[in-house]
């Protein structure tokens, strides 16, 4: 006990003199961080050998704009404090025999207010105090019961004692610059009023933690994190949602899109969602699969999370990799390593990075698996066997206990293929296993990773764009309605080629994560049915976008040109649902005996876009037929925006002329 009461007492002195931003705060910490490893102590129960503390700063910043409209305005700003009390010895102590799961933290007073803090302390360690003692009886009852596990080893790491103070960082992003960021991303979409959703979300966050340990560490780090999201939403013609996502994080200013690329992006999202409304649908089946960086990255990030080392010591959870070390878990051509060290690859920044993780101790570069066989795991000071020291990767979202965590994960392959010999690799093999059609799988929109107990987790991947790719012509055919289904283990075991576009994937999952990874060919992949439920269209068509009361055409700045242009398609039936694209500037439709007739009113700015306004349609017409016969027929030649209007006004030319 002398020498916790040295090492708090250092504590206290090096506090004292490092603490000019919040000099109540580390007077409050020091003082019953060294209370609790000195002065906790119930007749009959253990008395504490290890105390840290950590204090977390958190501001966030969140601004939703619907429609170029804001919607949503919200900022907080809270302090955490989250005690880690252990009782028993390194060896054998009250961590609990499962993976530490739920909220830890109790609320303190953001200002700097040291009997405020001090009461708020005494109270939090007094119940942890009380919870370690009933926790340590009850897990040595445990170990006297069922005996020492094989794969047991000690409770806690020894580390060396460090310092690092830092002042509060200044906010990098201005709320007046993300404001206006928001309003141009929903900007971008007024438009196509007819989306059923079409907004922009910017969020901010700041951390300061500050951790104090009875054992001498004493280290301030902190992260400011920016995120953009894109969303918009239309329903296809048989009546189910249909979704497009783009999400932007950034560490700094200059990492986040400029207002043109948000209304580039917003166009792309709407012509996405375009080729959706008129996609084919198919039956689940599995397939060999091409699934693209953004994809693999939610593959990769799943499978590393299985590499912690409290999974390999929890007997509720799947242990995968538990007796397999130095053993081959992947493929021989690909290997995996953690590295939080690195800032960036190939001039993108990655925000898995960080100088500390929120156990005080600096990040190390991991080698997980080299050419196939499992050589390490991501360590918090929970150890592994064979691995008595942390890596640096305790981590977790604020409030909650640090685990082993991936920061920038890097999965390599030794021989890389261009995107063409994949697509060429991916039909061989269709080919070779009897499938018709193979996958490729490209622009992830969401994943829902479901780590259970007890079983390996699985993973499903919500895409954007899905297409069936031919296996004797190689030709693509794009569908909907359908996610990608497996865990983890069964997907990165199915890896039979990589590409050469190895791409950053910044993940804002429960910690800030990057993995960089190329596309991956799969020996095989299972479809299964998106978790959408048709529903009615809106009844009244939607209200005129802005732009349109300005200017008669939406999608361009100056549109002198207009066409109409009639489609047949011989033999369908049913209502085509109006859609959007750009140049097209009205749409009807019609039946006509066994026939249905689709007239597109086509306009650009120039002779050239507006052929390109008449290609594009073509191309969507012809997606909607499917291989039903189509014939086009020019209603109304090419001419001046003026001169028609001057004949039809608004309307069309059967209309008559403009009163």
């Amino acid at each position: 006990m002398r020498l916790l009461a040295i090492l708090a007492a250092g504590l206290m002195s090096a506090a004292a003199a490092n603490a000019e931003s919040a000099p109540g705060l580390e007077r409050a910490m020091s003082a019953e961080l060294h209370r609790a490893v000195n002065s906790l102590d119930e007749p009959g129960y253990p008395p504490p050998y290890f105390a840290s503390l950590a204090a977390i700063d958190v501001e966030t910043f969140e601004r939703r704009c619907a429609m170029g409209a804001m919607s949503v305005e919200s900022s907080s700003r809270q302090r955490l404090l989250v005690p880690d009390l252990r009782v028993g010895d390194f060896a054998f102590d009250n961590h609990p025999v499962s993976a530490p799961s739920g909220y830890a933290a109790v609320a303190g007073s953001f200002q700097d207010d040291e009997l405020s803090l001090r009461h708020a302390l005494w109270l939090m360690f007094d119940g942890a105090y009380k919870n370690a003692s009933a926790d340590f009886l009850r897990k040595q009852a445990l170990r006297v019961s069922r005996g020492k596990t094989e794969y047991d080893t000690d409770d806690l790491s020894k580390e060396e004692p460090r310092e690092r103070r830092v002042d509060p960082p200044a906010a990098l992003w201005p709320a007046g610059m993300l404001e206006s960021l928001c309003a141009a991303g929903g900007r971008a979409f007024r438009a196509y009023p007819g989306l059923l959703e079409a907004a922009s979300t910017v969020r901010r966050r700041g951390i300061l933690s500050r951790v104090r340990g009875s054992d001498g560490i004493a280290v301030d780090h902190g992260s400011q994190l920016a995120e953009l999201e894109l969303s918009a939403v239309d329903i296809s013609t048989d009546g189910l949602r249909l979704y497009a996502l783009r999400r932007f994080t950034a560490v700094a200013p200059e990492g986040l899109p400029s207002e043109t690329e948000l209304a580039r992006q917003a166009r792309e999202m709407v012509g996405d969602l375009s080729a959706l409304k008129v996609a084919q649908t198919t039956s689940p089946f599995s397939a060999p699969t091409l699934i693209d960086p953004s994809v693999a990255g939610a593959v990769v990030l799943a499978f590393g999370l299985r590499l912690s080392g409290e999974e390999q010591r929890d007997p509720g959870g799947a242990q995968i990799f538990r007796g397999k070390l130095d053993k081959r878990v992947l493929p021989e051509d690909f290997s995996l390593v953690d590295d939080p060290t690195r800032e960036a690859f190939e001039g993108t920044p990655l925000i898995g990075h960080y100088d500390f993780d929120d156990q005080g101790i600096a990040p190390q570069r991991t080698e997980l698996i080299k050419d196939g066989v499992l050589k390490g795991f991501l360590l918090s000071r929970y150890p592994v066997i064979g691995f008595h020291r942390s890596n640096g990767h305790g981590r977790s979202y604020p409030g909650y206990v640090p685990v082993g965590t991936p920061g920038n994960i890097f999965l390599t392959s030794r021989s890389p293929r261009p995107e063409k010999e994949l697509l060429e690799a991916l039909r061989k093999e269709c080919l070779r296993r009897g499938k018709p059609y193979g996958l490729w799988v490209k622009k992830l929109r969401r994943f829902v990773q479901q780590q259970g107990t007890g079983g390996h987790g699985s993973i499903r991947l919500m895409p954007e764009m899905l297409y069936l790719v031919d296996a004797k012509t190689g030709a693509l055919t794009l569908v909907r309605d359908l996610d990608l289904v497996g865990t983890p283990l069964d997907l990165m075991n199915n890896i039979v080629g990589a590409g050469a576009d190895a791409a950053v994937q910044n993940i804002s999952w429960n910690v800030p994560v990057s993995v960089i990874t190329p596309s991956l060919l799969l020996a095989d992949a299972e479809l299964q049915r998106a978790e959408t439920k048709p529903e009615k269209p809106p009844i009244l068509p939607p209200p005129p976008a802005e732009a349109a009361v300005r200017r008669p055409v939406p999608t361009f700045a100056v549109a002198p040109y207009i066409e109409i242009v009639r489609y047949r398609i011989a033999g369908f039936k049913g209502p085509v649902t109006p859609f959007v694209l750009d140049g097209l500037l009205a749409l009807r439709s019609h039946g006509e005996g066994e026939d249905t007739i689709i007239d597109a009113k086509l306009t650009g700015h120039s002779l050239g876009d507006l052929g390109a306004s008449v290609r594009r349609m073509r191309k969507f017409v012809g997606i909607l037929a499917k291989s039903a016969k189509v014939s086009e027929e020019i209603v109304q030649p090419a001419m001046m925006e003026t001169a028609y209007r001057g004949l039809h006004g608004q309307g069309w030319p059967e209309d008559g002329p403009k009163p």
